[in-house]
């Protein structure tokens, strides 16, 4: 009897035959593998079923050994020379055009479609594999991001041993080398301090203030007491004194952070949590903007009040 399950808990199908569900996901099948006899000896294979276009689809017991059979599938085209995301998609289809294909999956990763997928580079394969993926789905996936690591790192593992390793050979993505156009962990944190370096010199030396007497000089009779700090409803409403004037610097500093997070793989740009990420950033900018101007608006009505 067939044992339908997922490796390490998380969606699978025990029904291959619903046709209410797309073909990948009912076959646990994620990369559509079509059937062809290397796949008969693949762990966890069950047997094949027809689908749209008389073609055969393989079904396996669990997802993450539909994910191992796609990355082998990845290998076997590398040792063909299809390395980039255009050669891989275009021989996936029989050398179909597939240039819709191809743009949908550039869109959701936001590789060119020359770029090369390094085997190697579980960020960038996830990347690669759920747009993929998804796209043959034709909707959201049901597997999880663990249950495709899985796959892929133990996929890995079985083309060098030929044995299905009981567990992941890794604790989560493994780096490996960053493909042309990616950038790295190291350099996201090493932007990353440079920005808030920037910004806390910027608070701790605001600049001077331009009088009558000179650059940097106090008016006459001021003493050393500061002007009191206007702030507006916004202000007061994030960060008050502390943000003021500061609230725009943030929201770009923090868009800057959520494009690298989604450019390394790190944030997925489709995921809720990317999309979101995005909006409050843009909307802390947009904040930081109308403070600006709230602020002006009431430092003019506080000068008109003052000459009276």
């Amino acid at each position: 009897m067939t044992n339908y399950r997922s490796l390490i808990g998380g969606y699978f199908s025990s029904t291959p035959m619903d046709k209410s569900k797309p073909a990948t996901v009912r076959a646990n099948n994620p990369g559509a593998i079509n059937g062809t006899k290397w796949e008969e000896r693949y762990p966890g294979y069950v047997g094949t079923q027809m689908i749209t276009g008389g073609n055969p689809a393989t079904i396996f017991e669990a997802p993450e050994y539909g994910v191992g059979a796609w990355w082998d599938l990845m290998r076997r085209y590398r040792a063909n020379n299809k390395v980039t995301v255009h050669d891989i998609i275009t021989r996936y289809g029989g050398a179909q055009d597939y240039s819709p294909y191809v743009r949908a999956v550039a869109k959701a990763t936001g590789f060119a479609p020359d770029t090369t997928i390094d085997l190697n580079n579980d960020q960038q394969l996830l990347k690669f594999g759920s747009a993929m993926f998804r796209y043959e789905a034709g909707r959201p996936l049901p597997w999880s991001d663990a249950q495709i690591l899985h796959g892929i790192q133990c996929g890995r593992a079985y083309a060098s041993t030929r044995t299905w390793p009981d567990s992941p050979p890794i604790n989560g993505p493994k780096p490996g080398p960053e493909a042309p156009g990616q950038v790295s962990n190291g350099d996201l944190l090493a932007l990353l301090q440079k920005l808030l370096a920037a910004l806390a010199a910027n608070a701790a030396n605001p600049p001077a203030v331009q009088t009558a007497g000179g650059t940097g000089s106090t008016p006459a009779g001021a003493g050393n007491t500061p002007a009191p700090v206007i702030l507006s409803f916004i202000d007061k409403i994030f960060g008050g004194e502390a943000l003021a004037g500061s609230k725009t610097m943030l929201g770009v500093i923090a868009y800057v952070i959520v494009a690298l997070l989604k450019s390394a793989g790190v944030l997925g740009a489709a995921t809720p949590a990317g999309q979101i990420l995005s909006v409050l950033s843009i909307a802390f900018t947009a904040l930081g903007g109308l403070a600006k101007i709230d602020r002006m608006i009431l430092s003019l009505g506080t000068i008109a009040g003052s000459s009276k």
